[in-house]
């Protein structure tokens, strides 16, 4: 599980230093139900930790230095607010444009790619 892989490094402790003793409870336990192959999202840890968006991307940036997770690209519709699925390795492999099915709307697919992360 990635809390046991966390626990086994340096990195522990500077994720302390950052969150509260709440937040970090609510973090390490969030981070209990993830195993390698499993996709990790930035706004559910935002959401439930309760820290800013910021904090959440320089956590899981740490997080990626480390050798636990690894990032990817998955395009978001920023009309209809749904994921479309689609998930690229590189920023350089997401195509010019994407089609929402969703809301029949064509858009650009690097202003609406989020940044995801996969456990190692």
């Amino acid at each position: 599980m990635l809390s046991d892989m966390l626990m086994n490094t340096d990195l522990i402790s500077d994720i302390k230093k950052k969150l509260d003793e709440s937040q970090y409870n609510v973090f390490i336990t969030l981070l209990s139900a993830f195993k390698s192959g499993k996709w990790l999202y930035p706004g559910v840890i935002k959401r439930k930790v309760g820290i800013t968006t910021e904090l959440t991307y320089d956590i899981l940036d740490s997080m990626e230095q480390n050798g636990l997770l690894k990032e990817y690209y998955e395009l978001y519709c920023s009309k209809c607010q749904r994921l479309s699925g689609d998930i690229y390795e590189t920023i350089s492999d997401l195509p010019n444009t994407f089609y929402c099915e969703m809301c029949n709307v064509e858009m650009s697919a690097i202003e609406n790619a989020i940044l995801v992360y996969k456990v190692v």
